[in-house]
């Protein structure tokens, strides 16, 4: 028998519970053992006749998540697989207590830390480490801390909803049979899939579904699976039925995730692969589209959902669907695998600075000298990945209490407020340059923008060249230097004009300071460089360091701890600030670090 170790205190983590035909509620927990049965009691009760009392009981235990089975009457599963002994379960895995289904995930301030004793230091605590002070407004730490030692969680299946397809969880248990069983339900589906296209030839598929169709295909589908199992028995025909109904009539397997708030991001390496990020991390799905061809079903209902149908000649596709998503496809051609298609949902952050200090993000030292930069008008690039992280500073720094309305010019996210002026950065060349001089004119307007297109990059360094201020702009890249290169390469490429120097010189004048963000092993995101941009030579960008954090170990759980180090190199910026009307204190950059 397993019994919760004494000394150690769970991170705070959410049990998301689906009832069969219902709805999903969920709850959160920080103590190490969650106990589940049909009467009360129990911190989860599940009032249905096919839950024992005692059902089964979830501990935290050596940074892992266990559940036992409390000798039910009707078992109790991880992962579709009966359980007979305690089970380690991480994010993501799926525990089936009588027609209910629960899955651990973090809860929805996972990526908190406890904000520091001392403003220069960021540290994520260990399990040992005690609990920040109800005075310090600190958040519950991260569920991330509970999975494998010294290393992040494996990618795993997410639930999607009863009615749907489970999808095989890579790297899990037993994933060598998962597979295999996926494949076998995927033949099965593309078989019947194909049956049912040929009986109903004349039907076009690659348009939207109607009730008339829908008529139609539901009985023709189990007339056909009744021949099917006779000749392939041993699939589960409810499981068959529901993802060839999906692919036949819907967007097939990425249809749930789309409708899943919490994923920003779906790629489809090939027709019968999934990749889903949700919150910056990437879960892999075995199972994807049975076909190429459903594939390009479901590619050419998101295209007239978007209002712009696919051609028969398009290589490349770009489309936005209704509710922003972006679509982004490059077509079959010398691609190894066909298609290649990714989703971005926008997002949308309204995390302030001072919630990024809380989170571990930012020291509140950065934090303190971000908001004189805003206060004095200096413009700042922040450059990070394609990982949401980018985007989260560049929300934080528009609503920075300052003078002047913020304009918008961001591809990859939603403003922070609705009201916010906004500019789409996808307008023509043309339009976009009109449209970004008009907006800087504005009195005392920040622009905010992502300047990933070549196009945009031009029009915001032209702006901040004719007088404008107060810019906070973004580029994607895994360090400065390599962002500073790229966006190098973008101007000289955009503009004939521009040399590889002169383009250097243009970015250099332009922008006073960069922040390099990055996602840390643990899930977290650091701004692990704040730096002044001092010019430019033969070679490059030069710029000078202000604040870098400094990773000091990883804990048993997997945080990261480390330290904002600042490295009182502030003549420059000092004098710069102290021009503008704000007095930089020199005890932001000299402070003694706690330890």
């Amino acid at each position: 028998m397993i019994s919760p170790a004494s000394g150690a205190k769970a991170p705070a983590f959410s049990i998301v519970i689906h009832e069969k035909g219902g709805t999903e509620r969920r709850e959160v927990f920080d103590t190490t053992e969650v106990s589940v049965g049909r009467v009360q009691g129990n911190h989860i009760v599940l009032p249905k006749g096919n839950v024992s009392k005692r059902h089964a009981r979830l501990l935290y235990r050596d940074g892992r998540f266990i559940v036992t089975d409390l000798n039910s009457t009707n078992g109790t599963y991880v992962n579709r697989r009966r359980i007979a002994q305690a089970t380690i379960v991480r994010e993501g895995d799926r525990i089936y207590v009588g027609d209910f289904v629960l899955r651990i995930e973090p809860s929805a301030d996972s990526a908190d830390v406890p904000a520091p004793d001392d403003p220069a230091r960021s540290t994520a605590r260990t399990d040992s480490s005690p609990a920040s002070s109800p005075s310090q407004g600190a958040p519950p730490r991260s569920s991330h801390a509970s999975f494998p030692d010294e290393a992040p969680p494996r990618p795993t299946s997410i639930a999607i909803d009863s009615a749907t397809p489970q999808m095989a969880t890579r790297g899990a248990p037993d994933s060598g049979d998962l597979a295999a069983e996926n494949t076998d339900l995927s033949d099965n589906v593309a078989m019947l899939v194909a049956r049912v296209a040929e009986r109903l030839g004349s039907h076009d598929f690659r348009r939207p579904s109607d009730a008339a169709l829908e008529q139609r295909v539901e009985p023709l589908l189990r007339e056909l699976w009744k021949v099917q199992e006779k000749e392939l028995p041993g699939v589960e025909g409810e499981r068959v039925i529901a993802r060839a109904r999906a692919e036949l009539l819907e967007l097939g397997p990425i249809g749930p995730l789309l409708a899943d708030n919490s994923i920003a991001e779906i790629g489809v390496p090939r027709f019968d692969r999934l990749v889903v990020a949700r919150s910056g991390r990437p879960f892999g799905f075995e199972s994807g589209f049975s076909s190429e061809l459903a594939l390009t079903w479901a590619l050419h209902r998101l295209c007239e959902q978007s209002g712009v149908p696919l051609r028969g000649d398009d290589v490349s596709v770009e489309r936005c669907l209704p509710n922003g998503t972006v679509l982004e496809v490059s077509l079959g051609g010398g691609l190894p695998h066909g298609s290649v298609l990714v989703l971005r949902r926008p997002r949308r952050s309204t995390l302030t600075l001072d919630e990024l200090v809380r989170r571990g993000t930012i020291s509140r030292a950065i934090a303190v000298f971000l908001q004189h930069c805003i206060a004095a008008r200096l413009n700042l690039l922040v450059v990070g990945a394609r990982d949401g992280g980018p985007e989260t500073l560049l929300g934080a720094l528009s609503i920075v209490q300052a003078e002047g309305a913020g304009i918008w010019l961001v591809d990859a996210a939603s403003p922070p407020f609705s009201a916010m002026a906004r500019i789409d950065p996808r307008l023509a060349p043309e339009r976009l340059q009109h449209a970004v001089r008009v907006a800087a004119r504005v009195p005392s307007a920040r622009l905010v923008a992502d300047m990933t297109s070549p196009a945009l990059a031009l029009s915001i360094v032209d702006a901040i060249g004719e007088g404008a201020d107060g810019v906070v702009a973004s580029r994607f890249g895994v360090g400065l230097g390599r962002a500073f290169s790229r966006l190098v390469a973008d101007l000289c490429r955009y503009s004939t004009s521009l040399t590889p120097i002169s383009a250097r010189e243009l970015i250099a004048s332009s922008f006073d300071i960069a922040l390099e963000v990055a996602q840390q092993r643990d899930g977290r995101y650091r701004v692990v460089r704040v730096a002044e941009i001092l010019g430019s030579n033969a070679q490059g960008i030069e710029y000078s360091d202000l604040f870098t954090f400094v990773a000091d170990r990883t804990a048993a759980g997997g945080s990261i701890e480390g330290t904002f180090v600042p490295t009182a190199s502030v003549a420059h910026i000092a004098e710069t600030l102290r021009a503008r009307g704000i007095q930089l204190e020199a005890a932001l950059f000299t402070r003694p670090l706690s330890r």
